[in-house]
Parts: structure tokens; sequence; C-alpha cells
């Protein structure tokens, strides 16, 4: 059956959503039997009809199923015209800001959404789920595929909202999850070693975020990090860039680190704006933040009025997330998994005075490369690591490890495979202003290994592992 017949009946049976993943079906949705990496959407028919599931769309006749089974020439090809027989058009109202780079994506678009949040209604997609007007989704993606994004930017337009920050990662670029859409300003953070099982090298991997930037508009804004040796090479009509250790349009001057936050200076196309002030830690997040600024400019914030608030940006779930009280040491989690992500976490945490202690490890079935890096970085700049199991899927966790230790000398670290006896281990035995710091998973509520994914989070294993140093 032609595309233009499958929407006719879709539109008489009242399907006003599709799904092409069972975990995000809503009752009254069609579900489309599409071929994924490793199943097929045919697999799913049952539990798609168990959920609600209206009408089924497929290529080929199933047969004892209890709700309209329409068939459809090339879904692949028709699919953006499914789509938008669906859907229409109302989506494109949603200004998008992408955020594309190995680190600071989550912080950087979370910030967007509360700066542009000062003055307008302003939605978020990312690692953290999807979250506007006060609903939270958990997804298990950071760019969702397209079905579920277009869903989500129709429930975004039809509760006008008229902004949406959004985590674009390359993965969901070459997988084809960011057909059709167009943004209205893109942020290039940074790149470094990441995802070389998938990529194989970093021009790859470079050209595939570069590709977010072929996505803007015209007359869109591409927003670059300057200190970057990658990002002079990203091309647009309008482009502007920050940064700290080159010139740039946007500069970071004068940063003081405290114990409370930062205060910088900004310089500006329009001149030098002294003493800013932020409550958010680390050199890193000046170049998030910077980043924010410009992007919530262009979008019709008022400066002053951003400058005025970056006092007030809320905590960002498993981003250097401090779980302790009044306790005399400190406990942080954050979701560094990068060899530079791990060392800039590290590198702000570090103090004279401090014992600095590190809980990581590497997740399996990604990219190994990084792991003797990231085992390096840990033992060089903390005082005492703990490496530990991190969804380790279908590989050894002590081969994970050995990979990690492989090319340090030092003998500051030690190893406890199972992650909760580890962060047990640390916290209960914690001195005076130590900082434990537990990297690698962040706000992850679940826990990878043997093809089973158990419920785990780093935040409940530590706030009970803080609740039995009290009992003792």
């Amino acid at each position: 059956m032609n595309i233009e017949n499958v929407i006719n009946i879709l539109n008489k049976l009242q399907i006003t959503g599709i799904s092409d993943d069972t975990r995000y079906l809503e009752p009254n949705d069609a579900f489309v039997c599409r071929k994924g990496k490793h199943y097929q959407g045919s697999d799913f028919v049952i539990e798609a009809i168990l959920k609600g599931a209206k009408a089924i769309i497929t290529e080929k006749q199933i047969e004892a199923v209890t709700v309209p089974v329409i068939l459809c020439d090339n879904i692949e090809k028709n699919f953006e015209k499914l789509l938008n027989g669906i859907y229409g058009k109302s989506w494109q109202n949603v200004k998008l800001i992408g955020i594309t780079g190995t680190d600071g994506k989550t912080t950087t678009a979370t910030i967007i959404k509360f700066l542009i949040g000062l003055s307008f209604s302003c939605g978020y997609i990312g690692t953290n789920g999807i979250r506007y007007n006060g609903i939270k989704t958990v997804t298990q993606y950071t760019t969702p595929p397209l079905c579920l994004l277009i869903k989500t930017l129709t429930k975004m337009a039809n509760a006008d909202i008229p902004y949406c920050a959004m985590e674009v990662s390359s993965e969901g670029i070459i997988n084809n999850r960011l057909e059709t859409i167009r943004f209205h300003s893109a942020v290039f953070t940074n790149l470094s070693h990441e995802h070389l099982n998938t990529h194989i090298t970093m021009e790859n991997y470079f050209q595939a975020k570069a590709k977010l930037f072929n996505k803007l508009y015209s007359d869109g804004l591409a927003i670059i990090n300057n200190d970057s040796p990658y990002g002079h090479r990203i091309k647009h009509s309008r482009l502007t860039t920050f940064g700290i250790e080159n010139i740039s349009d946007w500069q970071a001057l004068k940063i003081n680190i405290k114990s409370t936050g930062m205060t910088f200076d900004l310089k500006t196309p329009n001149g030098i704006i002294k003493n800013i002030k932020t409550n958010m830690m680390g050199k890193y997040n000046i170049y998030n933040i910077m980043a924010a600024i410009i992007a919530a400019t262009d979008n019709c914030i008022p400066l002053p009025k951003i400058l005025r608030n970056l006092k007030n940006i809320p905590e960002i779930p498993g981003r250097m997330e401090l779980i302790t009280g009044n306790e005399n040491f400190k406990v942080y989690v954050d979701f560094a998994h990068t060899p530079n992500a791990l060392k800039e976490v590290l590198f702000s945490l570090k103090r004279p005075n401090n014992r600095l202690i590190a809980i990581l490890g590497s997740a399996g079935g990604k990219d190994k490369t990084k792991r003797p890096e990231m085992g390096k970085i840990a033992c060089d700049i903390a005082d005492y690591v703990v490496f530990t199991s991190e969804d380790p899927r279908n590989e050894n966790p002590e081969d994970i490890i050995q990979d990690m230790t492989s090319t340090t000398d030092k003998k500051n670290y030690e190893i406890i495979l199972n992650r909760k006896t580890a962060i047990k281990k640390v916290i209960l035995q914690a001195q005076a202003k130590d900082v434990i710091i537990i990297t690698g998973k962040g706000n992850d509520r679940y826990f990878e290994q043997n093809n089973n994914i158990y419920s785990y989070s780093d935040i409940t294993e530590a706030t009970k592992a803080l609740q039995a140093r009290k009992n003792k």
C-alpha cells in the first residue's frame, strides 16, 4: 500500500502518534515495524499491542493480532512522509539549539535551558532525558531516534514551548536520527579521545560531529570553542568563537576559582565585562558557561539578565554533584568517562591540603584505547585511586582494569571489582578534608553486566554509605 493510503487509514483510526520503539510507545500510537541494528521491529508486535498500540504498520503481513495491520511499501523510504502525515509540521516551530562535542554537552545544554528559561519556556533533550514544563522522561539515548524526537518536539510545540536545547551525539548523527531536523543555533564544545570503537579515527569522529553544522539554517549561529584544535575547521555563514587561551570573539579572562564558585572577566564583541560571578566549579565549566551565554543572547535573552543569574545555575544531576552535607569530607558524583573529562574534573578538585580519592572504571563494549590513558591520568592526579567495575557488559571486569593500569608506574591504587563495595569502603574510611570523586556513571540508574541490566545508582550507593557511616 502506498504511503498516502497508509496515512489516510491512520487518520480514520484516529491515530495521533507513531512509535518504532516499544519503550516509548504510548496508548493509541501505531507501532511501526522497522529493521534495527540488532532486532526486527516485528519481534515486538505483541509487546506493542499489550502496551496499547492501536495499529501495526509493517511491510509484511502479520497474522493473529488483535489490532489492524496496515501494509506499507518501503517503510524506510517513506518514513519522513509517515511522520509528517501523523504529526504535521508544528514541531518545526520549536527553535532547536544543538550542542555537540566530546565533553560538556549535558552541562552546556542544561545551562542554556536555564538561561533561556529566564524569559521563555525552553525544553531539554539529552543524556539526562527529556524535560519541559515540569515533565521529566528518562530515555536510553543522548540524541533520541527520529520517531521519538519528532513526537517530543510536537508535544513541545503543542505546549507553546518556543525553544529546546538538545544534545547531539556523533552516534545520533551517523545513525540518521536527525534526518529532516534543522537547527537555529549549534555549539561545538570540544573533541577528545572517545568513541573510537565506532569511528576508528579522530578524523572520522570529527567529521561526524561537523555534520551538525550542515543542519544549521543559513541565518543560524555556529558557536565554536576556539581553544579546540578542531574548532577552526568548522565553517558557517554566521559563526562566533569563545575561548580562554586563544583570542576569541568571547573570551574569559582573569579566572579566579574559589571554594564556592568562580569569578572571571568576559571579553565580548562589545567590550569587557568585569568580575562576573558563577556558582559553578572547574575551569572547564567556564567554556560551558560561555557557550550558553552566546546561545542565550542570540535567542533574545538580555546579556545583563544572563550575567546576574550565573550565580544561580541549578545543580546538574550527575555533573559534579555534591552528595555530602555537613560531613567534614566531600563526596562528588560525576559523569566523566573520557580522558579529557576525567583530567579536568580531577584537576578542579585537587587541593594542596586535601587528599583526593578517585573511584572509577571504564565501560565494557566501548572504546578500549582510552582505558590506559584514563588509568594513568587518575593515578597521576589523584592521591589514591580505586579501580572498579563500570558497566562491563560482556567483558571481564578484571581485563578492563588490567587495561586501565597497564601504563601507570604508580602504586597509589587498589582494585575492588564490586562497585557498591568500592564506594562503601572508601566512604567508611574517609578522613577529615578528604575529597572523594566517583566518576563514570553520573546519575545513571542502571548497571550492565553479562547481558543483564540491573537497577543501580552511584548517587544512591554513596548516600547509603554515608548513612552507614553515621550509624557506626
